[in-house]
């Protein structure tokens, strides 16, 4: 899965240098970046001019918790590649203004548009933390988290656990030139079931990739 996801990846890089790839954090995307980073080992120029975006982050997490999504990110993308700050747009998860964090990373996407978006998926089908809903919002925005994102293992053992999220909405999402979804763990067998399933469904919002034009789905073998 993550072999594949790379090569992908790098045709793309090879073709376009600066594009805007947008990382995402968690453990099904984590072999890409492992394969990226051992590219880079033996081609130093491979990632010199990638631009890069988080895609989510929790909030109310205590002060200095590594439980975020940069500290993921950073640990396994950011600084073993070498993405200088001024070629990094992260929002902070510990903003004392989370809506005005959210406006400034919306502006940003505005005039800049992913060219390659990795996702992964939530077993309630969210993608990055556009939760099951009603109504979804298109820019990046503060997020309610869904019972079921809160009650993930690792979550619940925090002492404190995040209380909302800031993500990437669905609108810049489908904005990206070309979209990864990356699906591992046999705990999302079910979630993989539903996106087969090719119609539109609120309350599953995974199923709007299905009006991408350009998505590549990499699946583990234990999901399957």
């Amino acid at each position: 899965m993550s072999k594949a996801g790379f090569e992908i990846v790098r045709s793309e890089i090879e073709k376009k240098p600066d594009l805007l790839f947008c990382v995402a954090s968690g453990g099904s995307p984590s072999g890409l970046y492992a394969e990226m980073v051992s590219h880079q080992k033996q081609n130093p120029g491979f990632c010199s001019r990638l631009q890069v975006v988080k895609l989510d982050e929790w909030g109310g997490l205590e002060p200095g918790s590594t439980f975020t999504s940069e500290v993921d990110v950073q640990t396994k993308f950011i600084q073993p590649l070498g993405i200088a700050a001024d070629r990094y747009l992260t929002i902070d998860p510990f903003t004392p203004n989370p809506s005005e964090e959210c406006e400034r990373m919306k502006t940003a996407l505005e005039k800049s548009p992913v060219d390659i978006c990795i996702l992964g998926i939530g077993v309630n089908g969210h993608i990055a933390l556009n939760e099951p809903s009603d109504v979804f919002q298109l820019g990046f925005h503060v997020a309610e988290l869904a019972g079921s994102t809160l009650a993930n293992g690792m979550i619940k053992s925090l002492k404190q656990p995040p209380t909302f999220g800031m993500t990437m909405g669905v609108g810049e999402i489908l904005k990206s030139k070309k979209i990864l979804l990356f699906i591992s763990g046999s705990g999302k067998k079910d979630a993989f079931q539903k996106l087969l399933n090719p119609e539109i469904n609120f309350q599953f919002p995974a199923s709007f990739l299905w009006l991408h034009p350009n998505v590549d789905v990499l699946v583990d073998k234990s999901v399957i």
